[in-house]
């Protein structure tokens, strides 16, 4: 079997798995005394946070607030779903993948113990597998 892949499928074994997640985002970020409102796409989630691609606008506004650590308000659903998430959030970091793209990571701030349960809920629908490609040194997380 050389030359070819060999991909191995292991259970997702964070005690929080991340579960793809592609749906828009709404921010509200108060940067220098002003509310502005972003939209933009998450990659992942999990019960704790949850992962953001976004643009240059977004970071300097969220770099731009007077206080730290910085903060926002994200709304968002599950694909498939009308239950809107509203979250307090904070920053934990965000990675800069070109010129003008970013990853922009938040945990999440506060939530209820209803919210969390909901969240939960919802999350359960998801089944993570993560495919190892030992050959490359990759691995992938997917949810079926």
């Amino acid at each position: 079997m050389s030359g070819e892949n060999k991909l191995q499928r292991k259970v997702e074994r964070r005690v929080l798995p991340r579960c793809p997640l592609a749906t828009t985002v709404e921010l509200e970020i108060n940067s220098q005394g002003e509310n502005r409102l972003f939209k933009t796409e998450s990659i992942n989630i999990s019960l704790r946070g949850i992962e953001l691609a976004c643009d240059d606008a977004l970071i300097q506004a969220i770099l731009a607030q007077n206080v730290y650590p910085h903060a926002c308000k994200i709304k968002f659903n599950m694909p498939g779903h009308s239950k809107m998430f509203e979250l307090k959030t904070q920053v934990v970091t965000h990675r800069r993948l070109s010129q003008h793209n970013y990853q922009l990571i938040l945990v999440f701030n506060d939530i209820s113990k209803r919210t969390h349960e909901k969240l939960l809920d919802e999350l359960a629908t998801f089944r993570i597998v993560a495919m190892n490609n030992a050959e490359k040194n990759q691995r992938t997380a997917i949810a079926i």
